[in-house]
């Protein structure tokens, strides 16, 4: 059972408006541009299935592209509630499951009544809200020093979900958050900035893609639409605390988290003739090139994904930090992912240039299931660790400019280090 378009509503509160006086209003808008030099080490592992084929990089070497250009909207009345819109158009890294996947889309897209107060933020005293839409996940990243992700980010908490949140607070530190989504589907994608073309027509056909296929891991891939969906909903918890000095120069945010869905059968994804959920697990002969090959299929126990964790976010003077870590559970697949982040803002004014923000970052996941002998993605079992280091060059008149680097430990049948160098330039107006 599906509701109305989220778009509607938001429509809607926009038209209302009037009816609430105009004193407590307010509205505003966003525009980002982002475009990027990309270099990616060419890289390849054979892929048992279909018989010799092989993984490889998904678009080696040296690369000038427009990543995405977004517009954002947000309208409130007062802590009464709020509204945003926010739409994104080309997103070559998002682009998800595959390259082919839609060119617009709306990374958010939802409706608050009540405050809800983000991250270091404490209220004067006790709050409530409940917020409907497509939104982040609530243990999500904070403050992104880089334009990569880690390996747990990756995999757990990336993309936005169609979700009812309601929450609050108890006095000014803890705070409770209770759910019910439409849970992201399970599919897989490169962990570096390309997803990776995996079950593309071409493939159906026997030809070589255009991209190649990556070295993908397991993810919670981005919810499909914009409508809330009764058949595999996903009910999620989580419990809070956060304290900050009164000068405001040592705070922390933490939070744990825990959710749980059924697995569907399939999950139809834009651009790939794969399903998602149980179905990614089996893999069956192709059309054509395989025919009567048996099904291989890892040995799931159930249907239940369950996923549970911890993220701190903290802050002293300039320095910003964050850890997060995240079990899951996929039918009694068990798999483990975490990761750490530092950075420092240093501030100044001379010429072109505003500030300057190192950053580190070491993420991993770490599988607790057994290979399966012939497959055509082994990525899914691999150990992994990655490093990220950048820094992000603050310039004047709403620019700044990324640059990073991006190393892998792999423990792999045959060496794989799919290095990876990125620098971004975004405006914001």
């Amino acid at each position: 059972m599906q509701s109305k378009p989220l778009a509607f509503v938001f429509a809607s509160l926009i038209v209302c408006a009037p009816a609430f006086g105009q004193d407590a209003w307010f509205w505003s808008h966003r525009l980002e541009i982002r475009a990027d030099y990309r270099w990616s080490d060419s890289q390849s592992h054979p892929a048992p299935f279909p018989q010799g084929s092989r993984m490889r990089t998904t678009d080696p070497g040296s690369h000038v592209e427009l990543n995405v250009a977004d517009v954002q909207l947000d309208v409130g009345y007062g802590e009464l509630f709020a509204a945003r819109a926010k739409v994104h158009a080309a997103a070559r890294h998002r682009r998800n499951p595959t390259s082919t996947d839609r060119q617009i889309d709306a990374d958010e897209l939802f409706v608050r009544f009540g405050r809800k107060p983000e991250f270091l933020e404490r209220p004067d005293g006790t709050s409530f809200f409940v917020q409907a839409g497509k939104f982040p996940k609530m243990e999500r990243q904070p403050v992104r020093l880089l334009e990569s992700y880690g390996l747990a980010a990756t995999a757990f908490n990336r993309f936005e979900d169609v979700q009812l949140l309601l929450g609050g607070t108890v006095g000014r530190n803890f705070y409770w958050r209770a759910l019910a989504a439409n849970g992201n589907p399970l599919f897989m994608r490169d962990p570096n900035a390309l997803a990776g073309d995996n079950g593309t027509e071409p493939l159906r056909r026997g030809e070589t893609p255009e991209l190649g296929p990556g070295f993908p891991i397991l993810y919670n891939a981005e919810t499909e639409d914009l409508f809330f969906d009764t058949s595999n909903v996903q009910i999620g918890e989580g419990f809070g605390y956060r304290w900050q000095r009164e000068d405001e120069s040592l705070g922390f945010d933490a939070i744990v988290f825990h959710y749980r869905r059924d697995l569907s059968d399939t999950q139809k994804l834009t651009g790939t003739f794969y399903g998602g959920d149980l179905d990614l697990l089996a893999v069956q002969g192709f059309e054509v090139g395989q025919p009567g090959l048996a099904t291989m299929a890892f040995p799931v126990t159930s249907d239940t994904k369950e996923e549970y964790g911890a993220r701190v976010y903290a802050e002293w003077h300039r320095a910003t930090a964050i850890a997060q870590v995240t079990m899951q559970d996929i039918g009694g697949l068990k798999r483990q992912g975490w990761e750490a982040e530092a950075g420092y803002f240093i501030g100044f004014d001379r010429g072109p240039f505003a500030s300057i923000q190192p950053a580190v970052r070491a993420s991993g996941i770490n599988n607790s299931f057994d290979p399966l002998p012939v497959f055509p993605a082994p990525s899914f079992w691999w150990d992994w660790m990655k490093f990220d280091g950048g820094v992000r060059v603050g310039l004047k008149k709403g620019f700044d400019v990324t640059l990073e680097y991006t190393y892998h430990v792999v423990n792999s049948r045959f060496p794989v280090n799919p290095e990876e160098a990125l620098v971004t330039v975004r405006w914001r107006g």
